[in-house]
């Protein structure tokens, strides 16, 4: 009985340490695109679709249900824009580290969602309302990170020329 309960405690060790073994490893999300690529795919041709509700109505189903995906787009951007080591275009990282970034960057989701709602409720009044905040969620971005020069991103002052020396005579 005693090899029995030996034999079984070595097996059942054996099958557990395989199945550690066949594991995989843990998945870390890790950025692909630079800032500026991610701006140009992602929201930027979304947030066209959405403000596009304010002059054509969607026509049938298909139709809203693209608005409805950029919105979700948009919402999922502040996640890409805040994956730690992102870089923007100049090869810097993107300053996930600054509070004033992550609020800007959350503000998406909110002003998302409230399009996403009209646009599921198929209200194009409703999408005509909420691109007043998407918008606002991306200028107060972009009057601090895209439009003025980013200190890391300022060139460094060229050091002073070295006196030339005289010839000696």
């Amino acid at each position: 009985m005693r090899t029995f309960l030996v034999t079984l405690s070595g097996v059942a060790a054996l099958i557990a340490g395989l199945a550690l073994a066949q594991a995989p490893a843990a998945f870390r999300p890790r950025p692909i695109g630079n800032l500026k690529q991610v701006m140009r795919s992602v929201p930027f041709p979304n947030s066209n679709v959405i403000f596009d509700v304010q002059t054509k109505k969607p026509a049938d189903d298909a139709a809203w249900k693209a608005v409805e995906n950029s919105a979700m787009a948009i919402a999922e951007t502040a996640n890409l824009i805040t994956l730690p080591g992102r870089l923007r275009e100049d090869g810097k990282p993107v300053p996930v580290g600054n509070a004033d970034w992550i609020k800007f960057s959350n503000a998406l989701i909110p002003a998302a969602q409230a399009c996403l709602k009209a646009a599921q409720a198929k209200n194009a009044d409703a999408v005509g309302d909420c691109t007043n905040d998407l918008s606002d969620s991306c200028s107060n971005c972009h009057d601090v990170y895209r439009d003025k020069p980013q200190p890391a991103a300022v060139a460094a002052p060229k050091p002073a020329a070295a006196p030339k020396q005289g010839k000696k005579q």
